[in-house]
């Protein structure tokens, strides 16, 4: 994926992507996923479930779109990419990572069973193909997109 400027800073000033899947018709699903990634660069991750339905439509259509605020107001990126699944055992040290990242003040406490126990969980990777900027108005796959998490004055 060519580079764009300031893709890579937006990106990491994103907590909050959007990921588009796209359903067997066609139709478009889209659903805020949280970022821990360092990079749009290379292949980014989120953990999920199995029986979720943005599981079901990469199962059938490997295309999606992440979609985040640039750091012009009234900007944002989109990212193609192609989305696959990680195998279970990197799956379950991700998810321990992602779990103790949002809940630091038990990692003295934390523990987590063997592999192989939480076989629902799982991780997507997409590997980012295009990158492109787009105008508030050609966001059309979220509705409103960001209004409740993007501030009226950036610092």
């Amino acid at each position: 994926m060519r580079k764009i400027e300031g893709l890579e800073d937006s990106f990491k000033d994103s907590k909050i992507i959007y990921l588009v899947t796209f359903g067997p018709d066609g139709e478009k699903h889209s659903r805020p996923m949280t970022n821990f990634n360092d990079t749009p660069y290379h292949t980014i991750w989120f953990p999920t479930y199995k029986e979720t339905r943005k599981v079901k439509d990469i199962k059938s259509n490997d295309e999606v779109l992440l979609i985040f605020p640039h750091k012009e107001k009234e900007k944002f990126f989109k990212i193609k990419g192609k989305a696959g699944f990680e195998d279970q055992e990197v799956t379950q040290e991700k998810w321990r990572w992602w779990y103790l990242y949002w809940r630091p003040e038990i990692s003295d406490k934390f523990w987590f069973e063997k592999r192989g126990e939480h076989e629902e969980r799982m991780i997507i990777n997409v590997e980012p193909l295009e990158a492109t900027i787009l105008s508030k108005e050609q966001v059309e796959y979220i509705s409103k997109p960001y209004k409740s998490i993007m501030p009226e004055k950036r610092l």
